[in-house]
């Protein structure tokens, strides 16, 4: 997968479930090498800068509304 979004949580205990399949219908529930969980979406393409950062607002956003409090946002960029 070349473009992708990833959630990782800061600790195993939080991570509920996956995310809607409504609003997220592919997505990857992986691990870190610590054990922490991490959904990964794909993407079809890169995103620029600044609709990456609609993005994770709006995402950051979603989790919040979920109940979900201590993550982070990674987002696939191109190696340009």
């Amino acid at each position: 997968m070349e473009h992708f979004i990833r959630v990782i949580f800061d600790h195993k205990e939080q991570f509920k479930e996956q995310l809607d399949e409504s609003v997220f219908p592919t997505q990857h529930l992986l691990e870190t090498d610590d054990g922490r969980p991490v959904i990964e979406i794909p993407l079809d393409r890169a995103l620029t800068e600044s609709e990456s950062d609609e993005y994770a607002e709006r995402l950051a956003n979603y989790m919040f509304e979920q109940g979900y409090d201590d993550f982070d946002i990674e987002i696939s960029m191109d190696n340009e």
